[in-house]
């Protein structure tokens, strides 16, 4: 008579000892965003990839002369100017510097180099104007803006970050006319007016620290969590499979896992099926999704077993690279694209099957049925002897 124990003490072998192991971390890194093609007043377009080489260039205006983004104060004195890069001679994609204090010398030839491995200066860049987020949550703003908020918001992290090195240095004077900072100015063109924004509060305290403050918070550990339900495995109705108990997936962060491959192994036929006993696809399930998994009733034994769910999820994430100057110590600028990465967890179950009494059910029924024939046999023929056989 066949018998399926789980979830007892697996010492007796009349149990499945369910271990679940979450296997997971991830390396994360980096992140959807590069370079943006021109727009005037608004934020408004896609950024495109930056080839493995480029050209770095200084932004000029139509005369020549070199730009920057300069931030002024409530009465416009001038406090903190940032330089414009490009990665064109047609100054429509942008890069930044993340040292501070490097030299910089306009078209130079950079190439791509070492991957960034910062997660929380992907996470800045990913949330600045390239990838189509204002730093600046200002009906006014203009790309100038952001672009001066995004260069300070670069040197500020990785100066709070890596202060060790000196390239990253701000001088306190710097960084109070970093504060004191309303409005931002650019000349475009010769002979006309600067274009000026100016958000009458400081930029450093409303958008720029709190995204700094974000980003060192940022982190690029990813994980994925397999667990399944207390309770006994069971026999669906039509008898053919054993079914465990719910095994429910968790991404973390839930936001980023975009969805998840699940794999069986070690005993033949298991199939996974959702909550309602509909057949899964096993590969890009849909995150939050649960399933069962269904084990064939003719394939579980009296020998220990290891069915191994394994699970595979897929998460958004950042990566990105430095780009280096081909010669000389000159600054490094940096760009981001998006990608994913795999995680992976799982969990193992053991299952253990009773010794097989060599009977089925209706050969169990046929022998009892045999032994009451038999010693109904014997009464009948005990009371037909003769009486006189009997005394």
């Amino acid at each position: 008579m066949e018998k399926i124990y789980m979830e007892e003490n697996k010492r007796k072998r009349k149990s499945v000892v369910d271990f679940s192991i979450v296997l997971s971390f991830a390396v994360a890194f980096f992140a959807v965003f590069s370079l943006i093609a021109a727009g005037f007043d608004r934020v408004s377009y896609a950024a495109p990839v930056l080839d493995d080489n480029i050209t770095f260039y200084q932004g000029k205006n139509s005369g020549g002369r070199l730009l920057s983004v300069i931030g002024k104060n409530d009465t416009d004195g001038q406090t903190f100017s940032v330089p414009l890069y490009y990665a064109d001679s047609a100054f429509t994609k942008p890069v930044f510097c993340i040292e501070h204090k490097a030299e910089v010398n306009d078209n130079v030839a950079y190439s791509k180099k070492n991957q960034i491995t910062d997660y929380g200066l992907l996470y800045l860049l990913n949330n600045s104007f390239v990838n189509n987020k204002n730093i600046i949550a200002d009906p006014d703003t203009n790309k100038y803006s952001e672009a001066w908020a995004t260069q300070v918001a670069i040197w500020v992290y990785l100066y709070k970050t890596k202060p060790e090195n000196s390239l990253n240095a701000i001088s306190n004077e710097e960084m109070a006319a970093i504060k004191a900072a309303t409005k931002t100015s650019v000349l475009t063109e010769v002979g006309e007016e600067n274009v000026d924004c100016d958000f009458g509060e400081s930029i450093y305290d409303n958008y720029i620290e709190p995204l700094v403050n974000r980003a060192m918070a940022a982190s690029n550990f990813k994980q994925i969590s397999v667990t399944k339900a207390d309770g006994e495995i069971f026999k669906t109705d039509d008898g053919k499979f054993y079914q465990t108990t719910l095994i429910t997936v968790v991404g973390d962060p839930s936001s980023d896992l975009i969805s998840y491959d699940i794999s069986l192994s070690g005993i033949e036929g298991a199939i996974a099926v959702d909550e309602n006993g509909a057949e899964l696809a096993l590969t890009n399930v849909a995150p939050g999704k649960k399933f069962y998994v269904r084990i064939p009733s003719d394939k579980v034994t009296d020998k220990v077993q290891n069915l191994q769910v394994g699970v595979t999820g897929h998460f958004k994430t950042l990566t990105g690279h430095e780009y280096h100057a081909e010669s000389g110590n000159l600054q490094k600028v940096v760009t981001v694209t998006g990608d994913t990465m795999d995680v992976s967890g799982g969990l193992s179950i053991e299952i253990v099957g009773a010794p097989d009494t060599g009977m089925n059910t209706a050969q169990t029924i046929y022998f009892i049925g045999l032994i009451v024939l038999l010693c109904g046999v014997g009464i009948v023929y005990a009371n037909a002897k003769p009486v006189d056989a009997r005394q």
